[in-house]
């Protein structure tokens, strides 16, 4: 099913519910940065046709991307948060009796973090960036510069992607991810729902550097698995496929 909700700015956002009504469970996709509900090489498209044999699945475009309103370059930590809560205070209030549940991917982990919502039942981040928020924003910009970007903190920076898109990106995403403490409120978040973290171990994207940090905090398993960034290679995506599920169903 198609459907369309508003988030807190009027904007609307594109989601698509899929998967087995009969269900217990809901799972609520978050995208990361740049991407849309498929997520990149479809590996959400993927997911979620494996999932909803057993599962209700809903996956929608953050505002500014995909088939949602808004801009790109307004994207920052608050409002993506804020889309996020729209889609699940949706969830909850068109399926009052199934359990909530999180997959969220690359930055959407962040956004999930920051958002830190009550009464989710298993949380599942996959390629969770770097944990110090200045060494991400420092290799993101040494990307932009390589690609033939042009930075601007207090204006729009012009991202030249490797897809060869033009991605947008505005001064309040530069102010608010160097402010976040991403794990000071993980362990918040970590302290609301059973939360498992499934890191890559030949991520292109992200450096080696600062996941030290979340390997030891309370409530929280860190599984590293093998994969690049978004699990191109369909071995490694179908045993993290598979990793999840059992996760989910608490087979593990």
């Amino acid at each position: 099913m198609k459907t369309k909700i508003k988030n807190i700015f009027g904007e609307n956002l594109d989601l698509l519910i899929e998967g087995n009504s009969n269900s217990n469970d809901v799972i609520v996709f978050v995208h990361g940065y740049g991407t849309d509900k498929n997520e990149g090489f479809a590996s959400f498209l993927d997911l979620s046709n494996f999932l909803k044999r057993k599962f209700i699945t809903i996956r929608f475009d953050l505002s500014g991307y995909g088939l949602s309103d808004g801009k790109e370059e307004e994207f920052q930590f608050q409002k993506a948060a804020g889309d996020v809560d729209s889609v699940i205070r949706y969830a909850r209030k068109k399926y009052p009796s199934k359990k909530i549940n999180i997959i969220a991917h690359s930055l959407g982990t962040f956004i999930v973090t920051l958002l830190s919502p009550f009464e989710i039942n298993k949380t599942v981040f996959t390629s969770i960036p770097n944990s110090d928020p200045k060494f991400v924003l420092l290799q993101l910009q040494k990307r932009i510069v390589k690609n033939g970007g042009k930075i601007n903190e207090d204006g729009v920076t012009i991202y030249k992607r490797t897809s060869g898109a033009i991605q947008k990106i505005g001064k309040d995403f530069w102010r608010t991810y160097r402010n976040f403490n991403m794990i000071e409120y993980l362990q918040d978040l970590a302290r609301k729902t059973d939360l498992v973290i499934y890191k890559p171990l030949q991520d292109e994207v992200l450096e080696y550097k600062y996941f030290d940090e979340y390997k030891n905090l309370a409530n929280i398993q860190y599984v590293e698995v093998p994969g690049d960034h978004n699990f191109k290679k369909t071995n490694e995506r179908n045993d993290l496929f598979l990793l999840i599920q059992k996760f989910l169903e608490n087979n593990i």
